[in-house]
């Protein structure tokens, strides 16, 4: 079993410095766009081949909302087809009206890109109807390590969809075997370049040093075993985001090495925005 770390850098404690936030009760963004430091991350499968990875799809939340110190909610609005609509919406056949094909309801304070996952062009959403109820969930805990999570939706066009509770963490997650290994048969044990058992890490602080929070969550799970697209088999999203969310204090990281290792240098200078701008 090997262990891999998705961007170097310190794992910080972010219950140590939420209490020199503002109130509670303000509202912060988080974004992830091709424009963002070191650009939105990547999807590793499902069906994409032993070794392939793909760009992951962009997204920017609005109303992030500390609740306490240590957790903050994205509360689930939907006002149909009156605007705001996520961008996706307009990439993909169908009505604008704030639903997937299937009829789920969408937050629309998630705002996502359209995106292609197995060769199939597909609308990937947070929706109502899970166990979140549509909202996205994140806490700390007491040794620093943030957490999301939502329930996600694969929209197909057809009125099919794909449902993936998601769970992603700036700590350390394990590549899970397929539903089929699961169950006793052979399936799928990788998913892109990560084999099953690949240990993988994420990281939260100020890694481009504009005074805002930014990071790397690491989502891993599996394919449903009656999904159209790679059915039981294990996907890895690795997803780089930047935040209004202010920072204080000195942060440790070796910035120079991360551009160095990952090719950052290939993005223009951050300029800090804040809301970021989908395409």
């Amino acid at each position: 079993m090997k262990c891999r770390s998705i961007r170097s850098g310190c794992l910080t404690v972010l219950a140590a410095l939420l209490p020199s936030l503002h109130a509670p009760a303000m509202a912060y963004n988080m974004w992830s766009t091709a424009a963002s430091y070191l650009g939105t991350g990547e999807l590793h499968g499902p069906g994409l081949g032993s070794g392939a990875s793909q760009p992951l799809f962009c997204m920017n939340i609005r109303h992030l909302m500390f609740v306490t110190y240590t957790n903050l909610v994205v509360p689930f609005e939907n006002n149909g087809a009156d605007q705001p609509n996520i961008v996706g919406e307009l990439q993909i056949p169908g009505n604008l009206d704030g639903r997937l094909s299937d009829g789920s309801l969408i937050n629309e304070n998630v705002n996502t890109c359209a995106a292609v996952i197995g060769g199939r062009k597909v609308l990937p959403a947070v929706v109502q109807g899970g166990m979140h109820t549509g909202e996205v969930l994140t806490s700390t805990t007491t040794d620093g390590v943030f957490t999301m999570s939502m329930d996600l939706a694969i929209d197909l066009a057809d009125g099919h969809t794909v449902k993936l509770p998601l769970y992603g963490t700036v700590g350390e997650v394990t590549v899970p075997q397929s539903l089929q290994t699961q169950m006793g048969s052979k399936g799928v044990d990788q998913a892109g370049e990560y084999p099953s058992g690949t240990r993988l890490r994420g990281r939260i602080g100020d890694f481009n040093h504009d005074g805002w929070i930014d990071g790397t969550l690491v989502f891993v799970g599996v394919m449903p075993i009656d999904s159209p697209i790679a059915p039981g088999q294990p996907f890895v999203l690795v997803r780089n985001f930047e935040s209004d969310i202010p920072i204080d204090g000195e942060w440790s990281g070796d910035v120079k090495s991360l551009k160095t290792t990952h090719g950052s240098a290939h993005h223009a200078p951050h300029q800090h925005t804040s809301v970021a701008q989908l395409p």
